[in-house]
């Protein structure tokens, strides 16, 4: 049995490691130092910890794929919007399927991606709140997972709406339309709260009223990811590689992926954005503590190549007139 280990420093300087011990009843010991005596909560963690857990899925159980195991590095963000989480909002009221906080944004994401190249393989996107019986005040959630690894690209949603996002996607760049104005408005994006305004105004124009806020950056690329809208845009330097590369997983195996906002605003317009993929096994350099992890540039999660190039020409343009 591996161990998990967590470091645990208290306010007194006492430290305690805690590990999955061999037994349950070892483990509900060593939490209960941890939880100050509860008892309870510590046989409910332990008894959680140590059940066998058994995943099935009818598209992986279809699918035989070797991935050697030296290659790969995990990130994981165990609480993905963690004051959303401690403020516990059951009530907040979603904007056509995007809630702008409350439970339903906090996510847990594992990243795995190749530790040689800094592509990202595989993904998995928990969401633990995604609706509540009102009678038994329990909740159901939702877990969402992708690999593409060579030839292989595969993912948990179902075909009906991978097939509804393509069509989308095509009626969207095929549409004539008599304005510009009115051909970029049939865009959608998830932005953060914190925003620049000068991203907000360059939006507002691109995509109308279809710009939404919400909390989570892993929320936020779960909407692109669900198809709820065409683009999460964050200018900010204020996620990471935690947060990133678990959707980034998922998209890329949906024929999407995650660029660096930066680098495709000052691009030669003849460069792809498969040139710009974020990646996940170098730091930045002079960066101290987790900047060095920082997404600096920002980012774009996107499903669709030609969707991405589309609205980044609108993008630009409109952040030409809005600096002008």
């Amino acid at each position: 049995m591996s161990l998990l280990l967590i470091w645990f420093v208290f306010t007194l300087g006492e430290k305690i490691i805690l590990r999955l011990c061999p037994t349950e009843k070892e483990t509900v010991e060593l939490l209960s130092k941890v939880l100050n005596g509860n008892k309870l909560a510590s046989e409910a963690l332990a008894k959680v910890v140590h059940q066998d857990v058994t995943f099935t899925d009818p598209t992986l159980d279809s699918v035989e794929i070797n991935i050697p195991q030296d290659i790969l590095g995990i990130w994981v963000d165990p609480i993905d919007s963690t004051y959303q989480y401690i403020k516990g909002s059951a009530d907040v009221k979603s904007n056509q399927g995007i809630f702008p906080s409350g439970l339903q944004c906090v996510t847990i994401l594992i990243g795995v991606y190749d530790i040689q190249t800094g592509v990202p393989l595989m993904g998995v996107i928990n969401q633990p709140f995604v609706s509540q019986d009102l009678h038994t005040l329990r909740w159901k959630g939702q877990c969402y997972w992708g690999l593409s690894y060579m030839e292989t690209k595969i993912h948990s949603l179902q075909p009906s709406i991978s097939k509804r996002n393509s069509s989308d996607t095509r009626s969207q760049l095929t549409t004539n339309t008599s304005s510009e104005a009115e051909f970029s408005h049939q865009f959608s994006a998830v932005i953060s709260t914190s925003e620049k305004e000068t991203i907000k105004a360059a939006l507002s124009r691109v995509c109308g009223e279809r710009v939404f806020p919400a909390a989570g950056a892993g929320y936020k690329s779960l909407c692109v990811v669900q198809g709820l809208v065409d683009i999460y845009i964050f200018s900010e330097d204020t996620t990471f590689k935690w947060d990133s590369c678990a959707p980034h997983a998922i998209l890329r195996a949906m024929g999407g992926g995650m660029v660096d906002l930066k680098e495709c605003l000052e691009r030669n317009p003849e460069t792809g954005p498969d040139l710009l993929q974020l990646v996940y096994h170098v730091e930045n350099a002079g960066a101290t503590g987790v900047d060095r992890w920082a997404n600096r540039g920002g980012l774009i999660a996107y499903r669709s190549r030609k969707q991405l190039e589309t609205f980044l020409s609108h993008l630009m343009q409109n952040l030409a007139d809005t600096h002008t």
